[in-house]
């Protein structure tokens, strides 16, 4: 039966590193769709192939990894302060 009080739910913090490596995998699908689709148009440069595919999967890789452990930090500083 409702007593009419009501609790103060606490947030849990999110899981940072678990998020980082959940952006590093968007990242490297995100950069495998863009390669799908430079082989499938034929724009693929011939002579940096390697170094143009693994460029662009490393830095789409650290930079999913980044921004959701970065947003992650952040959410949880400020459920944090709010506590």
């Amino acid at each position: 039966m409702p007593s009419g009080h009501i609790e103060k739910k606490t947030a849990k913090p999110w899981n940072s590193p678990g998020l980082a490596y959940l952006g590093a995998f968007l990242g490297i699908a995100l950069a495998t769709a863009h390669h799908t689709h430079h082989l499938s148009v034929g724009d693929l440069p011939e002579n940096d192939a390697v170094v143009h595919i693994f460029g662009e999967l490393f830095a789409a890789m650290i930079g999913g990894a980044s921004l959701l452990g970065i947003v992650s930090e952040i959410r949880n500083r400020l459920v944090k302060r709010e506590t």
